[in-house]
């Protein structure tokens, strides 16, 4: 734990967030904006369990009086971290179930919320085979707010009680429409040297296995659009050499990397940019004609497609979208995102989206609209969590 993050006195009540990881931190972020206009007097931690994940939180949530790394979940741990926050409400984002963290907060009289509770195809089945294993610590948790309705009904058959279960939406939804910066998109396009007429693939969220797909597709594309530009933008930027390695390989000629611009280099016509920066994939998102969703293409359950839908951008994604079932179901059914089973496919449906910019952009306009129509899940939330700690002080 990184106590230093905390002051040496915080207000009261105090409420206690926790966030995994970079997903989950963007999911939080207007859920503590909302809860803190709700409850300026409360005193607001949020915890992550990663590097990337707490350098997220410090620069997207300002309302929060500190934060920490949440360690291991062992008793001897977890314990002195609670006795340090000393919460009276502690909101678990998504579905992280730590039963030792549980168990310390409610001996210590804390409650215990799951906001934005989601279960995801791929650990349903695993939750269910350890349903009896995590039958307590359901059982400690006061609410269950969950995402969607297939999310409810899967919590309550992982043996929640379901009478405290309540369906309030997805927080993505909002925090996809309220992290765009009015200025992002010019700010990219002079960063990276593109104009608002260059035609641009943006490849987000992109995983070993997914590099290569991507890059036999673009030099495809290439044969019938020759001015497309390609910016890749991988899940972890350590993996940029392998890009590298995979370029050289093919023969292509070598990128632009985001890095270089930091220090004055210009792009130069280079058709191909990586992205090698952590925090920037929702501003490039601004600058695409069209969209590749990675973490679809190989077994990692999808990325989050709502960031390039709320910028009207038509996406694309791979069979593996578990995670984000209900924003592909929502996007695809206004035609504003589509599957591809691996690259001829993408080849052939960015190709007809290309050659049709006017429909593509009519595509992701209502998409856009959609995303606006399913926000509202952090007011939601933050109404819900600020009653249980008004219903708690009371007593």
């Amino acid at each position: 734990m990184n106590s230093e993050a905390l002051p040496q006195t915080l207000p009261l009540p105090r409420v206690w967030f926790h966030a995994v990881s970079v997903g989950e931190v963007v999911a939080l972020s207007p859920l503590v904006k909302r809860f803190r206009e709700i409850r300026p007097d409360a005193g607001i931690v949020v915890s992550t369990g990663t590097e990337t994940g707490y350098d997220r939180a410090c620069a997207m949530i300002p309302e929060a009086h500190g934060f920490l790394f949440l360690p291991l979940d062992f008793p001897f741990m977890v314990n002195r971290v609670v006795e340090r926050v000393a919460p009276d409400l502690f909101v678990l984002m998504e579905t992280e179930l730590w039963p030792n963290l549980i168990h310390s907060l409610k001996t210590r009289g804390a409650s215990v919320v799951l906001a934005n509770g989601r279960i995801s195809d791929r650990s349903f089945p695993r939750y269910r085979i350890l349903r009896d294993f995590f039958a307590s610590t359901l059982g400690q948790i006061d609410l269950f707010l969950m995402a969607s309705d297939t999310d409810a009904e899967r919590i309550v058959r992982m043996n929640a009680a379901r009478a405290r279960v309540r369906v309030t939406g997805n927080t993505k939804f909002d925090a996809a429409l309220g992290e765009r910066p009015d200025r992002a998109e010019g700010e990219m396009r002079d960063l990276l040297g593109l104009d608002r007429d260059t035609m641009t693939l943006v490849a987000g969220s992109t995983h070993p296995g997914e590099h290569e797909i991507v890059l036999d597709a673009y030099s495809t594309l290439l044969e019938r659009f020759p001015d497309l530009v390609l910016v890749v933008a991988p899940r972890h930027v350590e993996k940029t050499p392998s890009i590298l390695s995979a370029m050289k390989e093919r023969g292509m000629a070598p990128p632009f990397l985001r890095s270089s611009a930091d220090h004055g280099e210009a792009r130069n016509g280079r058709r191909v940019v990586i992205v090698d920066r952590t925090g920037e994939l929702f501003k490039v998102f601004s600058l695409a004609t069209v969209v590749f969703m990675g973490g679809s293409l190989v077994p990692k359950g999808g990325q989050n497609i709502l960031e390039p839908a709320s910028w009207g951008k038509m996406v694309f994604f791979g069979p593996s979208m578990g995670d984000f079932r209900e924003a592909r179901d929502i996007l695809a059914h206004v035609g504003a995102a589509a599957e591809v089973t691996g690259r001829e496919d993408l080849v052939e449906k960015i190709a007809e989206a290309l050659s049709n910019p006017e429909r593509s952009a009519d595509r992701g306009r209502k998409g856009r609209a959609e995303v606006m129509k399913h926000v509202g899940s952090a007011d939601r939330n933050a109404k819900i969590i600020a009653e249980l700690l008004t219903i708690k002080e009371t007593r």
